[in-house]
């Protein structure tokens, strides 16, 4: 039978983050790398690649993969070359677009991101809760482990607290609040003016909530389910519309922003066209389209009296917002810095128990079987030799490898990488990339 020293193997396992984002990608990039079924792809990623564990984070600005796995500039490189071969024809372009992150940066990435300071609107609210939902999205399809576990649940952690100690939310800080903003720039003030909103989701609500500071003449609110829209339009004293009347609303609207996940064009150069010819002849039409992928099509800008407007025509007063901010994005990186070396002693600390968990595992399996062959060598025996011989092996197993255990223990709590790297490679415990890393 084996030793205990060959049951596990000491690879180094890595933390992965690999992205294309709003930083260095225009919308349609973005909405051709996009996954249309999360689950599915996340299957299919620690399939063919072997990764232990995986989330896929989408949101309207960003495309990102956090993965756990051995080899990491290897994983990475094919992620790289995964997203890019996404964007089809605009592949190059990917390539030129994605970024890579590991280990102790793929954590700070990731506190960055749901602190709000990654975000296009700095401060934003919604990423908060949809770094949460890409956790809980890849738990249900089975691709998490207790890494990611542990890195999503701090970064939740970590953007509460920053939007609890800074001023970084205050005022309006999402991509709904500022296509508000554009919409009533553009028209001199949307007090009076009839609004559409398309979509009831965490977007639809951050537009709808925005547009309530307002005195618009009606907040029209469309949604698929139309138990939402209700509930949306009666938060904001609007009109829940159901979808199939969605066309009756775009005749009366000056204003229509659309907020949905839907996979397909809503709004087309077709039915726009026919609103557009059932409207009084000189009243326009202002559309903001804040859907990844986008739910209007690009060519409704062709129309006449229409203007089409989508994430990148925002960046204008998200640069205004972030000026307004700046001290408070200061104090949330501070925030940042001081979490990040907590949340790689915890990942030790989880690391050195699983490991450890599993090599006794191990070791129990190896005293049982080694027990069995000596009762079988010995035969006829009774009850109570037998029970001896069970104790003295379970005791020996204990006095023998317990001290080494909780040496090693303490070892890695203090940070001791010397020791916790001896003790790995003699008892063969799989160690991660993380015990690199400086603090």
């Amino acid at each position: 039978m084996d030793g205990p020293s060959s049951m596990l193997s000491a690879i180094p396992i890595d933390i992965i983050n690999v992205r294309v984002t709003f930083k260095k990608a225009r919308v349609p990039l973005l909405e051709a790398i996009a996954f249309r079924d999360k689950a599915e792809a996340l299957r299919e990623i620690r399939l063919l690649w072997g990764v232990r564990e995986a989330v896929i984070l989408q949101t309207c600005n960003r495309v990102e993969l956090y993965l756990v796995a051995s080899d990491g500039l290897s994983i990475a490189n094919k992620a790289m070359e995964y997203l890019a071969s996404r964007a089809g024809a605009m592949k190059d372009e990917a390539l030129k677009a994605v970024e890579v992150s590991l280990n102790h940066d793929a954590l700070r990435h990731i506190m960055m991101i749901a602190s709000g300071l990654d975000s296009m609107v700095v401060g934003e609210n919604e990423i908060l809760g949809q770094v949460w939902d890409a956790y809980l999205e890849a738990e249900a399809a089975g691709a998490t482990g207790p890494v990611l576990r542990t890195v999503f649940s701090k970064a939740l952690k970590v953007g509460k607290r920053v939007r609890n100690e800074t001023n970084i939310s205050r005022g309006a800080v999402s991509v709904g609040s500022i296509a508000v903003r554009l919409a009533d720039s553009i028209l001199g003030g949307i007090d009076g003016k009839n609004i559409l909103v398309i979509g009831a989701g965490e977007m639809g609500t951050s537009v709808a909530k925005a547009l309530s500071r307002y005195r618009p003449n009606a907040i029209f609110i469309a949604n698929r389910t139309y138990e939402r829209a209700v509930k949306l339009a009666e938060e904001v004293s609007g009109k829940a519309l159901r979808f199939d009347k969605l066309d009756e609303a775009l005749i009366e609207a000056d204003v229509v922003i659309c907020a949905t996940a839907a996979p397909h064009y809503i709004l087309t150069h077709e039915k726009v066209t026919k609103v557009m010819a059932n409207r009084s002849a000189n009243k326009s039409m202002v559309i903001i389209d804040i859907s990844n992928p986008r739910n209007v099509e690009n060519s409704v800008r062709e129309i006449k009296g229409v203007s089409l407007y989508c994430i990148d025509d925002l960046q204008p007063i998200i640069e205004r917002n972030l000026e307004e901010r700046k001290r408070s994005v200061e104090k949330a990186i501070s925030i940042v810095e001081e979490e990040l070396p907590i949340l790689c002693r915890e990942l030790k600390a989880q690391m050195i128990r699983d490991c450890i968990s599993r090599l006794m595992m191990k070791v129990e399996e190896t005293r049982k079987e080694e027990v069995s062959k000596a009762l079988n060598m010995l035969g006829e025996i009774s009850d109570r030799e037998r029970q001896i011989i069970e104790d003295l092996s379970g005791i020996l197993v204990k006095k023998l490898f317990m001290p080494l255990v909780e040496n090693l223990r303490e070892a890695a709590i203090k940070g001791d990488k010397e020791v916790v790297e001896t003790a790995a490679k003699l008892l063969g415990l799989e160690l991660f990339s993380i015990f690199e890393w400086s603090e």
